[in-house]
């Protein structure tokens, strides 16, 4: 920008990114052993080190993310309302991964370094991932090799990754399957209803380019109360105690883990049309790549 005064960031001040609406996750398929036990699956939260990522892949601009909902300002009520279930996904402690493993019977071998169930066989997960989440996947993979579990990473086209995962075909997976709720809850949390579990084999129902409830978690008191979340209007009182006994029941089972608030450097040329959507111009979601990038077309403005 200092040798280009034409282009324009979304945000001038720090730290210039757009927050993307949908926080980076890594799921798991909860249909395998042993990530069908939330005590294992705890483990693998315990071992990502949320703050070490945001710095490594995104130099600082995006933030630790504990659930998923973006930190937009219309959702900050609700952020505000769970914070003391969430603020304990985030935490980074190996020493208590490492303790949830060894509690299900897995001994940690000296001289691979890799965790060993009573079966003999390493404790292990298969991590895919589309290209363009490969630095996030990668930095997942790592964290869980440092704990003695045995990641490996694939990347796969894009394609192929929305098909596998969709029909459950996948142990753990990089992406962003929470996404949804931008000004309430439910719709966010609705794609963990156990009404969108499908069988292994069969594609289940996608928004936002992600199949619902990928993981295949059911719980049925966490869809009674998602259910009767959908039954009210947006704004009603109800809603907000309820969002709250549904998360405890999520961030106590962890059907998903959180990794990051996402965030997006959009850069806009001034040369030859202005008014574009900027942070103080938010007429708009900035992306060009979604279907509203039209609005954005009939916005501009000629340069004069």
């Amino acid at each position: 920008m200092a040798q280009n005064p034409k282009l324009v960031p979304y945000n001038t001040k720090p730290p210039y990114a757009w927050r993307d609406p949908c926080p980076r996750m890594f799921t798991v398929n909860t249909t395998v052993a042993p990530w069908d036990k939330k005590e294992m699956r705890w483990a693998l939260s315990y071992a990502m080190d949320r703050e070490k990522l945001n710095q490594v892949v995104y130099e600082g601009t995006g933030a630790a993310s504990g659930f998923i909902f973006p930190d937009y300002p219309a959702m900050k009520p609700y952020l505000d309302a769970i914070k003391d279930m969430i603020d304990p996904v985030m935490k980074f402690d190996p020493a208590k991964s490492k303790q949830l493993i060894e509690a299900q019977g897995y001994k940690l071998d000296a001289g691979s370094g890799k965790y060993v169930g009573p079966d003999g066989k390493n404790l292990s997960i298969d991590v895919v991932a589309p290209p363009f989440m490969q630095p996030v996947a990668t930095f997942v993979v790592q964290n869980l090799n440092d704990v003695g579990i045995d990641a490996v990473l694939r990347i796969i086209e894009w394609g192929i990754f929305r098909e596998q995962t969709g029909q459950g075909h996948f142990e753990g997976a990089t992406d962003w399957d929470g996404c949804g709720s931008v000004v309430e809850p439910w719709f966010g949390m609705n794609r963990y209803n156990k009404s969108w579990v499908q069988p292994i084999g069969k594609s289940g129902t996608e928004y936002v380019d992600n199949t619902n409830n990928a993981g295949r978690w059911s719980n049925d008191e966490y869809s009674k109360i998602v259910d009767q979340m959908g039954l009210l209007p947006i704004g009603d009182p109800k809603v907000l105690p309820l969002m709250q006994q549904a998360v405890k029941i999520w961030t106590d089972e962890l059907p998903d883990i959180p990794l990051l608030q996402t965030p997006s450097l959009l850069l806009f040329n001034t040369s030859h049309f202005t008014n574009w959507p900027t942070s103080d111009n938010n007429y708009i979601q900035p992306p060009a790549h979604w279907e509203h990038f039209l609005r954005q077309l009939v916005e501009l403005k000629a340069a004069q």
